[in-house]
């Protein structure tokens, strides 16, 4: 049985309302549920870091089959790929060869939604492996400054559905994807250098410590105190 286009856009909704609990306050119930699993959720920073991994990778699946819509809308000339009745009509929007790439580059949008998470997801990742390391404040910098610049691209997007008079609702999930995002990395900065972010390190150390005592027979530096 073939799923209609609305149908299909609910598989990327999935992670996105799980990113999104998993960030909001009652994601401390959902995380603690999970820890056995990833004990980083346990935490407000694990928690941060792992709900928006979660809403990224649904803005990147969510831009890939844009992406697809648009090739597909461009091979056969057009077509009715997750058109539906009323306003909300992706083919009306991403079929639309006026208003279907970026200005001056020609890019099909969903591709630079893909190239935009994919760079969130690295940085996020990045960061979640390594808290610790000199250059996450660098990471939180860039994953700012690119959400803010993603922002002013989704208000000329909004522009270009008014001209046309419909509402992609693929685009729209990209666009929640993306804001979410950038409001994550500011809350990550706000959290940077703070007790919310030093204490979610000690825990994280102390995991990685009884993980590889576990795994390889890890014995545990002693303190220049200890020693003494």
């Amino acid at each position: 049985m073939e799923l209609d286009a609305n149908t299909q856009l609910i598989f990327h909704w999935i992670p996105i309302v799980f990113g999104l609990v998993l960030m909001s306050p009652l994601g401390e119930g959902l995380g603690k549920s999970l820890s056995s699993r990833w004990k980083s959720l346990e935490t407000v920073r694990g928690r941060t870091l792992g709900g928006m991994i979660a809403v990224m990778f649904g803005g990147f699946t969510v831009s890939a089959h844009t992406l697809w819509i648009h090739n597909k809308a461009s091979e056969m000339g057009g077509g009715q790929f997750c058109s539906a009745d009323g306003v909300w009509d992706c083919s009306s929007v991403i079929g639309n060869s006026d208003w279907n790439t970026m200005p001056f580059i020609g890019l099909p949008w969903g591709l630079l939604g893909m190239m935009a998470f994919a760079l969130f997801l690295w940085l996020a990742i990045s960061i979640a492996k390594e808290p610790s390391a000199t250059w996450v404040s660098s990471n939180l910098s860039i994953g700012r400054n690119f959400g803010i610049l993603g922002i002013l691209m989704i208000f000329y997007l909004i522009y270009a559905e008014y001209e046309i008079g419909k509402l992609c609702q693929y685009c729209t999930t990209a666009h929640v994807s993306h804001v979410v995002s950038t409001i994550g990395f500011f809350r990550l900065s706000k959290m940077y250098g703070g007790s919310d972010w030093s204490n979610s390190s000690v825990i994280a150390t102390e995991t990685e410590s009884k993980e590889r005592r576990k795994r390889g027979g890890y014995v545990a530096p002693k303190n220049s105190s200890e020693e003494e």
